[in-house]
């Protein structure tokens, strides 16, 4: 339960339009503004929320064979392409394709790290719960 409560947590926090909230919010959004206004903070960022959504997605859904991999793979497109979307319908503005695709891309990222990160230690430690091998 508590997995559960953490994963639909995280997804919610990852679909909330923070620039949205920025509009409404002065301060936050200066702040908000400032951090994200560099190309490279915007993908660091992405990069981490999507691979702790893998990390606790593992917890639910064993990355054990090429079946399940692929189904972690979906879901995280899946939660991207709502989280651009929710982003696009808040600022109402036009799609910019190449922003988005980058996006996803970085977003399937941070779950391939975060499989990574899961085989490495689970190599390391002789663990061997981790990836399908085959």
């Amino acid at each position: 339960m508590r997995k559960r409560f953490w994963l639909v947590f995280w997804i919610l926090g990852i679909l909330f339009p923070m620039a949205f909230l920025g509009r409404l919010w002065p301060g936050f959004g200066r702040v908000f503004y400032r951090v994200f206004a560099q190309d490279w903070s915007h993908v660091l960022m992405h990069t981490f929320l999507y691979a702790v959504l893998g990390f606790l997605l593992t917890g639910w859904i064993k990355p054990v064979s090429r079946r399940s991999i692929l189904i972690l793979y979906g879901i995280v497109f899946i939660v991207g392409c709502i989280q651009e979307g929710l982003q696009i319908w808040s600022a109402g503005a036009w799609p910019g394709w190449p922003a988005e695709i980058l996006d996803l891309g970085v977003d399937i990222g941070g779950l391939t790290i975060a499989l990574l990160g899961i085989w490495l230690f689970s190599s390391y430690t002789g663990k061997n719960k981790g990836l399908a091998r085959n």
